[in-house]
């Protein structure tokens, strides 16, 4: 008896007892409650049967027969079954493919509260007077070039390419210059990142300087270095804003919506507080020690 009375007295019986005490109670509640109250509920609506059903129709071009839409509500309940079975266990966290899709949903959420209005007609105006660089006609150039191959000239690349600048320009062939090259060797009417594109963005913006005369170099690429003759330049210039009415209202209202969609981000920041541990950051970012040279 003595020994029940020090039982009861110690405090991990207290803890024992009050957990089976609690565990009762929450059973107890669990029967008096409804078995619709017991289960979560996956309701399958009108409108998420005409989802499915739009879903098939556009992938095979027709809507589904009876067998076909069960078909496809069964499919659905079982993967509301596991979807939510999945967030119950927590298994969206630490998921960079699942994190970035639903970053992506949200996005997308953004997008589709946002509303631009319509702008008027001086308001396009305005934009296009601002914004009158982006639409100015680039500049574009014609003009061929003769190739010198580093890996076949090497440390006399400079010295040949010069020497044959030197023979074109008291009248030598051309034809008989240079290295066979895979790429074109003659643009038409090209423009700035064409040129870029085909052959370097240092090409580029150097041809650009060339006047539509006699040969120039030599310019390096990274193939090697190139002779260039400039047929035909066009310089840059602007249009009128009929022409490109279209075009400035398109632009207008997607930098209107991005600037709403940063306003929305922005919102959406507000309702958190964010802390980065900067000594971590800091030891991350530092660069690798150097091994020492023995």
């Amino acid at each position: 008896m003595s020994k029940m009375k020090k039982l009861v007295r110690e405090p991990f019986f207290h803890f024992l007892l009050l957990g089976a005490l609690l565990f009762v109670v929450h059973s107890w509640r669990a029967t008096q409650r409804s078995p619709e109250a017991r289960a979560a509920r996956i309701e399958i609506t009108a409108g998420t049967i005409e989802w499915l059903s739009a879903g098939f129709t556009r992938q095979w071009h027709r809507a589904p027969d009876a067998d076909e839409l069960r078909g496809l509500v069964t499919d659905h309940i079982r993967e509301e079954v596991l979807y939510r079975e999945a967030l119950a266990l927590g298994l969206e966290r630490n998921d960079s493919i699942v994190r970035r899709r639903l970053a992506q949903k949200m996005e997308f959420l953004g997008h589709d509260l946002v509303s631009v209005a319509e702008p008027d007609e001086a308001t396009l105006r305005k934009y296009f007077a601002a914004n009158s660089a982006r639409y100015a006609k680039a500049a574009r150039l014609s003009f061929r070039h003769i190739y010198f191959s580093q890996e076949r000239r090497g440390a006399r690349l400079e010295g040949d390419a010069r020497d044959a600048l030197d023979a074109l320009r008291q009248g030598a062939n051309e034809e008989t210059m240079g290295d066979p090259f895979l790429r074109e060797h003659e643009f038409k009417n090209a423009d700035t990142q064409e040129i870029a594109t085909a052959l370097g963005r240092e090409f580029a913006e150097v041809v650009a300087t060339f006047p539509a005369e006699g040969w120039h170099g030599p310019v390096t690429s990274s193939y090697g270095m190139h002779l260039v003759r400039v047929a035909e330049r066009m310089d840059s210039h602007s249009v009128a804003f009929e022409t490109v009415r279209e075009a400035v209202a398109r632009d207008l209202a997607e930098d209107r919506r991005r600037a709403a969609n940063a306003e929305f981000m922005t919102r959406l920041k507000e309702r958190y507080q964010v802390s980065i541990d900067e000594a971590a950051f800091a030891q991350a970012a530092a660069p690798p020690l150097q091994t020492a040279q023995r």
